[in-house]
């Protein structure tokens, strides 16, 4: 972030010869998060990779407003992976305004909406009148986040972000935040849905954007077992590769471990035993300690002492203390979260 500061607030570094910014949004807006598998996937990441549709629009954009005016346009789209701002961006060209969730509203189409960006060497005025903020005292989006991740309007604890949790982080969910989780295993759109602006917000058509058939039968469990080459196939140009397979195997596990009942535990038991990597291991314990029965503990302290990577033993152990009655609750509390962290 530091790297790029520059970038950021100055299109004009990205692309020399900068004079204006084209600032566009798409919908992509689908009906559900939870399907019926028992998948619950942030909208924009149940059709195809939004990148590569945008960029392709973007270039043909671009392409247009060349040969129209004659104007040096970039030849590089900006669709969230440059360092630009473009929720400012986009509140300064008046298509909408930044709610307290930090995401871009506009009025009628809502907040489900990718902004892009093409930077051209034409100067289209500065007379664009910003939209107003119209979340007025609504606070819903911060009432309704699980782990109290918007700490202030238009402020966001990603480390408490379940979209960050799922798809950015890398390593462990810390383990007093995977209760809250929920069902989520990639992204979050709570934030979004309690949103009075996107209750009607209109449904994308777009083919690219409806959701895969095969994430409609694709259960938890059975995702925790994928191998590398079974992942490419299922999410070839998704942008819930992002997450790579690790880490939606491991957000499996999580959800697994909140959703699932007994029944599953003797197929978590089998993964655990056959898994070589550590960080689905430790999330695999984790889960047979939510959902085992007592007498699954002397199993897992038969685990435990072939097992060598510390994380997981200490996930194999806080699982097996849950299981014998040694433990505090699992459910940590929204409240009791900001309290441990001092918000």
């Amino acid at each position: 972030m530091e790297r790029y500061q520059p970038l950021r607030v100055d299109p004009a570094q990205m692309e020399p010869g900068t004079k204006s910014v084209v600032v566009m949004l798409n919908n992509y807006h689908q009906p559900l998060d939870l399907l019926e598998g028992g998948l619950r996937i942030t909208r924009y990441a149940q059709g195809d990779d939004y990148h590569d549709l945008l960029w392709d629009r973007m270039r043909e954009l671009a392409a247009f407003i060349h040969a129209e005016t004659g104007a040096e346009v970039a030849t590089r789209p900006a669709v969230d992976t440059a360092p630009l701002l473009e929720r400012d961006l986009a509140r300064t060209a008046g298509i909408g305004w930044v709610g307290k969730n930090a995401m871009l509203i506009r009025q009628g189409l809502g907040s489900y909406t990718f902004i892009s960006e093409i930077l051209i060497d034409l100067d289209l005025g500065t007379d664009v009148e910003e939209a107003p903020d119209r979340c007025g005292s609504c606070t819903r989006c911060l009432d309704a986040c699980p782990t109290g991740a918007i700490v202030a309007p238009q402020v966001i604890d990603a480390r408490r972000c379940i979209s960050y949790l799922t798809i950015e982080l890398r390593g462990p969910i810390p383990r007093r935040l995977r209760p809250l989780i929920g069902d989520h295993l990639f992204g979050c759109d709570i934030c979004q849905d309690v949103c009075p602006w996107n209750r009607d917000a209109p449904i994308s058509d777009a083919p690219e954007h409806q959701t895969r058939d095969i994430y409609r039968r694709l259960t938890p469990l059975e995702l925790i077992g994928f191998d590398h080459p079974r992942y490419v196939e299922v999410f070839r140009k998704s942008a819930m590769k992002r997450a790579k397979v690790t880490g939606l195997r491991r957000n499996a596990a999580v959800v697994v471990g909140n959703t699932g009942a007994a029944e599953d535990v003797p197929r978590l038991v089998e993964y655990l035993q056959n898994e070589e990597e550590p960080l689905i291991r430790g999330h695999l314990a984790w889960a047979i300690g939510q959902l085992g029965r007592a007498r699954h503990a002397a199993l897992l302290r038969t685990i435990l002492a072939d097992e060598q990577e510390p994380f997981v033993r200490d996930e194999l152990e806080a699982a097996v203390r849950r299981l014998t009655g040694n433990r505090s609750s699992a459910s940590t509390t929204r409240t009791q979260w900001r309290a441990q962290t001092g918000s």
